[in-house]
């Protein structure tokens, strides 16, 4: 006999960064999503990082078959992680935004789609600001690729050239370090915040598809029908349109190999709306900020209705800016029609973690420092 909910184990588990609104009507989303004996598998998982098959099997009480068949259904809905390591698969636990991100990517609609997408609406919204355990920015962004560099974003870069300073990274840069090993993959999905935002009658008008994910993150994805595989070529046009819309590129706050690069507007986007709330455990700026020349001016006011974050006013028929606010996008300075806009190095560049483990494994103990402080203060959120 079951003596816990796996449930209520699994809300905890996730509620560990921060409170779930709603938090009757997302539990019994889980229900109709994933069963009890499934998430008996999920808790099998280590709590970060990943497990191969061959341990994965030894740990298990349950046939070899069974298993991997929960642990296809836990994939295919966006409860874990499963991806070719070593020659074998292997799999970690998804967070709630993991599993949210995909539950309101599914094409069909369904009650529980619908209260994921609440869920997550809520996130972009604010719900979790207060409540937020971490300190360490999930994201950072990237400058607009002709903010930084004349040539064209179609630049021809040598196949296997490392990066040489991944913290400045240029968006065709890390497309083209995610591409060059045998075997690697691109996958691109659709933007979860905005299809959150259209599953609740919030949507804006810019593209869906526009978020890419690499290797390992684009196997699980690719896989489980949340992606498709895309070719260098066409992840460079994505990007290229991505830019030309306005939409801001960021990726994940590490150096070296990365999972993500997602293409955001300030509407709708997680991790732009923290930021522009002033919160900092979302989203970091770029390496970059804007430096502005005045004397060249006109007043045209295309930085004001190109910034995402309201950094520029005109004062008087002059642009002024806000660098306190500037995000180091880039987008400014691709649209001046005078170029009295560029972008250059800030005098403190943050430092980063050096690879995405790190980060992760950073952010790790920062939520299991603050519960360990809920624990003994007995604070039950």
């Amino acid at each position: 006999m079951r003596k816990k909910d796996p449930y209520e184990r699994l809300c905890r588990y996730y509620e560990l960064a921060g409170r779930i609104k709603h938090r009757d009507e997302f539990k019994q989303a889980l229900k109709q999503t994933v069963s009890a004996e499934d998430l008996d598998v999920f808790f099998l998982l280590p709590p970060t990082g990943h497990i191969p098959l061959s341990k994965l099997k030894k740990k298990s009480k349950v046939s070899p078959d069974r298993l991997l068949a929960a642990l296809r259904r836990l994939a295919s809905e966006g409860l874990i992680w499963a991806y070719e390591e070593d020659g074998e698969y292997a799999y970690e636990r998804g967070n709630v935004v993991f599993m949210t991100e995909q539950q309101v990517r599914k094409k069909e609609e369904s009650p529980q789609r619908t209260a994921f997408a609440r869920f997550f609406d809520g996130l972009i919204e604010g719900d979790l600001g207060g409540s937020l355990v971490t300190k360490t920015p999930y994201y950072r962004v990237l400058a607009a690729e002709p903010s930084i560099s004349p040539s064209s974003p179609l630049r021809t870069i040598e196949m296997n050239a490392d990066i040489r300073d991944p913290a400045g990274a240029l968006p065709i840069d890390i497309i083209t370090e995610m591409v060059r090993k045998d075997g690697s993959l691109i996958g691109v999905a659709d933007c979860f915040c905005r299809k959150a935002r259209q599953v609740v009658g919030k949507g804006c008008e810019y593209p869906l598809e526009c978020c890419f994910v690499f290797n390992a993150a684009a196997q699980t994805l690719i896989e489980n029908g949340f992606a498709r595989r895309i070719e260098f070529d066409e992840a460079v046009e994505i990007l290229k349109h991505c830019e030309d819309l306005g939409l801001v590129h960021n990726v994940d706050n590490c150096e070296g190999e990365i999972r993500s690069l997602c293409n955001c507007c300030p509407c709708c986007c997680v991790v732009m709306k923290s930021v522009m709330r002033g919160e900092t455990n979302a989203g970091t700026p770029s390496r970059y900020v804007v430096d502005f020349h005045a004397g060249k001016c006109t007043g045209c006011e295309a930085c004001v209705s190109r910034c995402p974050v309201g950094a520029w006013t005109v004062v008087d028929g002059h642009a002024v800016v806000d660098t306190g606010r500037c995000i180091g996008c880039g987008l400014c300075a691709t649209t001046c029609p005078e170029g009295a806009v560029r972008m250059v190095l800030r005098e403190t560049i943050r430092t980063i973690p050096k690879s995405l483990p790190k980060l992760q494994g950073k952010i790790a103990r920062e939520v299991l420092f603050a519960y360990a402080k809920r624990k003994l203060l007995g604070r039950s959120e």
